[in-house]
């Protein structure tokens, strides 16, 4: 979610409270700090026909290892060239990874795109320019 400025302390919930204040955080109650698979099981609610469970986050990941090549060589592309000391490359590559992963490895860019958008986006937030990556057939 990106909000302008003129919300600033005008939120709650999930979204935070936007005050700029670290300390006053929706995932700090107290002296307790919590992660954000923490917080969100703070939120579930079950119906009567479904129990929501915690997700396990002591399993591992899958390693994704066979991706990282593709995933880096579509990261690093000239479209991408003023990104790459703007944000943390390692980051979203793991991403990308994931997300060829959990597609069982389809050659369709289709479970690339919302990682790859991430990516241009937050360069430009950062200040970046990134080029046009997308093309007729990706994305």
């Amino acid at each position: 979610v990106e909000l302008e400025n003129k919300f600033n302390n005008h939120t709650c919930g999930l979204c935070g409270d936007y005050n700029g204040i670290p300390i006053y955080n929706e995932f700090i109650n107290g002296d307790a700090s919590y992660n954000s698979i923490t917080y969100g099981n703070l939120q579930k609610i079950s119906n009567p026909t479904a129990k929501c469970e915690d997700p396990d986050e002591t399993q591992a990941l899958p390693s994704c290892n066979e991706h990282r090549d593709e995933c880096q060589r579509l990261l690093t592309s000239p479209a991408f060239a003023d990104c790459r000391l703007r944000l943390n490359l390692e980051m979203y590559i793991q991403a990308c990874m994931q997300d060829k992963c959990a597609c069982k490895g389809k050659e369709d860019s289709f479970c690339l795109c919302s990682t790859i958008s991430e990516y241009s986006r937050q360069c430009s937030h950062a200040g970046g320019r990134p080029g046009e990556w997308r093309t007729q057939n990706f994305c």
